[in-house]
């Protein structure tokens, strides 16, 4: 029984962390997609395709986890407006990574958007009763002060673009927050629904406003602006299975497999090596948020697996 039970929890583990894995390098692709279609077609029109075919793999999970009908019952007033808010954050935190990816190194925008840890620990003090001891609160400060040095606000060659990405850490952080508020009776498959029907509508309603939209010119980018709303759904599902089955602490680190797999794949695809910007700031943001999970680690010290992924 005992050997039983820890090949369960090593499978379990590297099913987290394949998961993991495979929705960074989703992310990534679809990042380099995007710098790839440029100024071909808006930002909002681009948007819309992110959301809108973000639709695939979610009625896919629905299908899975026989949610089909679950999803429309135990509809409250609070549960709409909770999911309202947080799809107008994803749908924002598109439109600001999209217009900073276009304006700016691929690694440099990808890594910014990692201060979203930074923002998690002071959210959570103000509207979770956090207790954020001596450590939690270097690292913050350690993590600004890296993201200062990567933006250079006072250098001439600072750039405003780099405040978009600053703004997806942001808003990713409120997003978190807002689930925590989401009576844990709904299942994710519910309320990634009811958050993307949100953010379609908002995409829709920015493209009507601006009105900046262009014929697809080829069957080739019209296959990558669906790739674009299929591999950012599927990723921030594997997000959600790999973070389900164990705790945060024992995953996040993984998360910072992304900067320099974006630094590699800007370096591979565009011919960039921001060094210069990105060091040493960098650094005080990875040791920051190795920090912060290296305390949360030692606050939770028991593993749990949960046996039912929605």
């Amino acid at each position: 029984m005992k050997n039983s039970s820890i090949k369960s929890s090593s499978r379990t583990i590297l099913l987290s962390v394949g998961a993991m894995i495979l929705g960074v390098l989703f992310i990534d692709i679809y990042g380099i997609i995007i710098k790839f279609l440029g100024d071909a077609y808006s930002t909002n029109q681009v948007v819309l395709f992110r959301n809108l075919f973000a639709i695939i793999p979610l009625l896919i999970l629905i299908f899975y986890t026989n949610e089909n009908l679950k999803i429309f019952k135990k509809i409250t007033k609070k549960f709409i407006i909770l999911c309202f808010v947080r799809g107008q954050c994803f749908l924002f935190m598109n439109v600001f990574y999209f217009i900073a990816i276009n304006n700016m190194d691929f690694a440099t925008a990808s890594t910014l958007t990692f201060s979203a840890t930074f923002f998690i620990v002071i959210l959570s003090i103000l509207f979770l009763n956090d207790k954020v001891g001596i450590y939690r609160w270097s690292a913050v400060f350690i993590g600004f002060i890296g993201v200062a040095m990567i933006m250079k606000p006072t250098s001439d060659v600072f750039s405003y673009y780099s405040i978009y990405p600053v703004m997806v850490g942001l808003l990713y952080s409120i997003a978190i927050i807002i689930l925590k508020f989401i009576p844990v009776y709904n299942s994710t498959a519910k309320i990634q629904f009811y958050s993307l029907i949100s953010s379609i509508i908002g995409a829709v309603i920015l493209l009507a406003i601006t009105l900046d939209t262009k014929f697809i010119q080829s069957y080739q980018d019209l296959l990558m602006l669906v790739s674009i709303g299929v591999l950012g759904g599927s990723a921030g599902i594997l997000f959600i299975y790999a973070y389900r089955l164990i705790e945060a602490s024992k995953l996040a680190v993984f998360e910072y497999l992304a900067i320099p797999s974006s630094f590699f794949l800007g370096w591979l695809f565009f011919d960039e090596t921001p060094i210069d910007q990105l060091f040493p700031g960098v650094l005080g943001i990875i040791l920051a948020g190795m920090i912060i999970i290296w305390r949360d680690k030692k606050k939770k010290k028991t593993f749990r697996v949960s046996k039912k992924v929605y």
